[in-house]
């Protein structure tokens, strides 16, 4: 009976949904390397970077959520999986790594952030302290905090990817879930803003 489980995806499929552990122990075995593969190549073509403890994280929370959410049942094709669980995990990669981004969005923003390839210290009139000056550095990278935080919630989000993540537009279109153009035009109303907000030393 074991070695059918091994040989067959569709004995194997069965037994995992009717809660078999030791079935279910022969699955994980058996799609490990696949998952970790395909969270590893889904993450580098979009040049998001993950640790090999990061991999294993979303490994887990894959066999996890396959598990509790009885997934398995859902297959129709249940004779070769392996595209499935490709599919599955790719998937799961770039929304773990959306969630990841969306948390760490608190993070301070620097002054060496750049918009148009000028950093946003730059920006300020030449009358204010220079950057070198920590105190003043601390209160206009403060005052930028504010003048991000004040813009509509898609413009917020969209312009931390692209300047404190450095996140190219095509990435961000990715882990959004959005068209390239929306992601674009987003940036390109919140760097006026901002620029307008960096100029005249007040927030929007």
């Amino acid at each position: 009976m074991e070695e059918d489980l091994r040989k067959n995806d569709r004995y194997l499929i069965e037994a995992c949904i009717n809660k078999d552990l030791a079935a279910w122990s022969i699955l994980v075995k058996k799609y490990s390397p696949l998952i970790y593969v395909s969270v590893e190549n889904r993450l580098k073509k979009y040049g998001l970077d993950a640790s090999s403890h990061d991999i294993e994280d979303i490994k887990q929370n894959i066999f996890s959520d396959i598990w509790k959410n009885g997934k398995l049942s859902h297959i129709t094709n249940r004779d070769d999986i392996s595209y499935w669980i490709a599919i599955l995990s790719g998937n799961a990669a770039i929304e773990h790594f959306r969630s990841r981004e969306v948390r760490l969005l608190n993070n301070a923003v620097s002054l060496s952030c750049k918009i148009d390839d000028k950093e946003l210290g730059d920006i300020f009139p030449s009358g204010i302290p220079g950057p070198n000056d920590e105190l003043a550095r601390a209160d206009m990278e403060e005052s930028l905090e504010l003048a991000i935080e004040s813009l509509p919630a898609s413009e917020k989000l969209i312009i931390k990817l692209y300047l404190i993540h450095g996140k190219k537009y095509r990435q961000i279109a990715e882990l959004l879930g959005l068209p390239n153009g929306t992601v674009s035009s987003h940036i390109k109303r919140a760097k006026e803003k901002l620029k307008e907000a960096l100029k005249d030393n007040k927030i929007l």
